[in-house]
């Protein structure tokens, strides 16, 4: 086998694994497939210095000497450990950074040391519903080509290219005159993303106008 591709194969390998676990639950819309393999390159060499770090300090030696003597002829077999303990490590460390993502811990230090007053290259409409802050748990979403008003709390949401979907729970919907038509338990809308009026009512002292109903009929849920 060839050392530079099997080189390729062993980072590539963990790699992939926490790639595409951030793909779908971290980084948002699907990234492209240049991207996606640098990701893949990169979070492999990160697997692989952190399993070198534990090693070290369980004082254990990392590889074998052959590795660096005689690359050509490497048995990969005296590898196996290495190998296998990279896939969970992969996998626990791509949790741990799926956590760095939700609370924004990178952002909030360059916030904090002043480095920047950017968020990242996330679109406003990850970053908002993906936020912790208790004012973007409730929201109304408006219908205006059927003249509908969605009051609900915000349950899971999602993205494409070209739409945008929320799954709302405790929904209250009214129609343009504010009167109450029903109260389903859970409501799903879909809109193309650049057809949405999402309106957040959370106010320190309350909800109000059209949410303020259903926060006393849902708050205490």
């Amino acid at each position: 086998m060839d050392f530079a591709l099997a080189q390729l194969a062993l980072v590539f390998m963990p790699g992939i694994i926490w790639a595409n676990i951030d793909a779908k639950y971290g980084a948002g819309l699907k990234p492209q497939q240049t991207t996606l393999i640098i990701r893949a390159f990169l979070f492999g060499m990160a697997t692989y210095t952190s399993l070198y770090l534990i090693y070290s300090l369980c004082d254990k030696d990392f590889g074998y000497t052959g590795l660096a003597s005689d690359p050509e002829k490497v048995d990969f077999f005296q590898l196996k450990d290495e190998i296998a303990w990279s896939i969970p490590l992969s996998f626990a460390l791509s949790v741990a950074w799926l956590f760095a993502v939700r609370f924004r811990l990178l952002m909030k230090f360059l916030h904090l040391i002043g480095a920047t007053r950017r968020y990242g290259d996330e679109d406003v409409w990850s970053y908002t519903l993906n936020s912790d802050q208790p004012h973007v748990e409730y929201a109304h979403f408006r219908d205006l080509e059927n003249g509908y008003i969605f009051a609900g709390w915000i349950n899971t949401y999602s993205e494409s290219e070209d739409h945008r979907e929320l799954l709302l729970r405790d929904v209250i919907v009214y129609d343009e005159d504010g009167t109450k038509i029903s109260e389903p338990p859970h409501l799903y809308v879909s809109r193309p993303k650049n057809n949405i009026w999402l309106e957040f009512p959370y106010r320190q002292e309350g909800y109000d106008n059209v949410g303020e109903e259903a926060d006393h009929t849902s708050g205490d849920q």
